[in-house]
């Protein structure tokens, strides 16, 4: 790394506060250290989030919690087989007293949305939401609304086994930043979340929230000022040379410069303000492990081999 690379980027807040954020979130959604710190991650590279999991796992705990501690107004829309677009974007309303047509926002007007079982609703629904995560913005009648800054969402899918639910297409899959699965717990923590549940002393908010208003704006407009020096972006091109020969020819741009995000947000997470390779290494499999098709150990384990495989700077 030169020294070119390692320069400051100018006013730097203080990082401090996305470990504490980090720690946080552990006390609800306990044993996912990787997981929550991925969450962070794509969120400030202003990224979107899928989650694969059965439920009960956590999906919802862990959008929560992130709500809270960041001070993000958030939502939840539950999908299910008869969700239409308007239950996700809103719907214009005839008012008989004024005459007009009211439009009445749909849950997709917030900064976070916990899309909840994405894959149970239709595939015109599903759609719903592209614009909105490319865009920003949401298109009714001819007439386009602005969603709030930032505008996130954590999707959750169901395992395809499961009863009423169908893959996700691959354009739907390409708005993603970032996936993973969250699991089961190991047994002492899940023994601790048991006796809270029968105490009755589970709570989803614990504490102050570790932000102030507006700060989780700031960090994400510094996210894109992160150094990622021109070695870092040579690393890039050649792992997504070697995954483009070896399985996933048409990896899109948008693809790469997402990764790019991520490695910055996970720079910031770890306290700096320049890019290394290990950062690239950090947050690479999660970033592709959902375009290559179904998740499987085989597509992991290709994608942890092109890491080995190319020489890093």
């Amino acid at each position: 790394m030169s020294a070119a690379e390692e320069k400051p980027v100018g006013d730097m807040p203080d990082l401090a506060c996305l470990a504490n954020v980090v720690d946080a979130v552990l006390v609800t959604v306990r044993d996912k250290k990787e997981q929550v710190r991925l969450a962070l991650a794509a969120m400030l590279s202003g990224g979107h989030l899928l989650i694969e999991d059965a439920p009960g796992m956590g999906k919802t705990s862990l959008a929560r919690a992130l709500g809270h501690h960041l001070q993000l107004d958030w939502s939840r829309l539950q999908c299910t087989n008869d969700t239409t677009p308007s239950d996700i974007v809103g719907v214009n309303i005839f008012d008989p007293k004024s005459g007009d047509f009211q439009f009445r926002q749909g849950p997709v007007f917030t900064q976070l949305l916990l899309a909840d079982e994405l894959n149970r609703a239709p595939s015109k629904s599903q759609s719903a939401l592209l614009e909105a995560m490319a865009e920003r913005q949401v298109t009714v009648d001819g007439a386009s609304f602005a969603l709030p800054e930032p505008f996130i969402v954590i999707a959750t899918q169901n395992p395809t086994e499961q009863i009423g639910v169908s893959p996700l297409p691959e354009s739907q899959l390409d708005r993603f930043a970032v996936s993973f699965s969250l699991g089961l717990p190991s047994d002492a923590v899940e023994g601790d979340i048991l006796r809270a549940a029968i105490s009755g002393e589970e709570n989803f908010e614990q504490g102050e929230p570790v932000l102030a208003g507006g700060d989780f704006n700031v960090l994400r407009r510094h996210c894109a000022k992160i150094t990622f020096g021109d070695a870092i972006i040579a690393y890039l091109q050649a792992l997504a040379t070697q995954l483009r020969a070896a399985s996933l020819p048409n990896l899109s741009v948008r693809a790469l410069i997402q990764i790019k995000g991520l490695a910055q947000a996970h720079a910031m997470i770890e306290g700096r303000d320049f890019c290394q390779p290990e950062d690239v290494q950090a947050v690479f499999v999660p970033a592709l492990r959902h375009r290559l098709g179904p998740v499987s150990s085989a597509n992991i384990a290709l994608l942890q081999d092109i890491l080995q495989q190319v020489e890093v700077p």
